[in-house]
């Protein structure tokens, strides 16, 4: 009897557990930027996560930072590539660029930032949901592209282990000039 009440309540959290996320996460998106807004902001590492908004928090894109103002990430097209911090929000809602951090210093790795570096000028076969830039950003922190972590929220789990991340905070740059 336990184990089934115990499955019963699982089955109910998953239910109202998908609205949530199409629904409420953008609004927990905007109120997660208006809070990081007020905090200080940061300058990546080589080989820090960075991510931002596509959608108005619906979709975002993420990457890895590999120095030089460069930002290695899957492109829509399947191709890896270098781009710059504009290029990298280009055509989407964002205006900044999330950092990975911990207690509020960004944090990266030379390994993570090499093995982007590895993939430039591959293309990989990119599906929206199931071969997209977080499975790519998730294989450069594992190593392993072939992962199944393509929503950030995976992403940002992969990065909790990888990288210690337990903050985001925005890139000390201005994208709008």
């Amino acid at each position: 009897m336990l184990k089934a009440t115990a499955l019963s309540n699982l089955q109910f959290l998953e239910g109202i557990w998908m609205p949530w996320r199409i629904l409420g996460m953008p609004l927990y998106n905007m109120f997660e930027g208006i809070v990081d807004a007020c905090r200080d902001s940061v300058r990546p590492e080589i080989g820090s996560v960075v991510y931002c908004d596509l959608a108005f928090g619906y979709m975002d894109h993420s990457g890895i930072y590999v120095g030089n103002g460069r930002i290695a990430h899957l492109a829509g097209t399947g191709r890896i590539e270098l781009v710059t911090p504009k290029k990298f929000i280009d055509g989407c809602t964002a205006v900044s660029i999330y950092v990975s951090c911990n207690e509020g210093a960004a944090v990266g790795c030379a390994s993570v930032a090499g093995r982007a570096m590895s993939m430039v000028g591959q293309s990989r076969s990119y599906n929206f949901l199931l071969d997209n830039c977080h499975q790519f950003t998730s294989g450069c922190l594992s190593g392993n592209f072939e992962n199944s972590s393509n929503f950030l929220w995976m992403m940002k789990d992969d990065a909790k282990k990888r990288l210690r991340v337990n903050n985001w905070r925005f890139w000390d740059i201005d994208l709008l000039n």
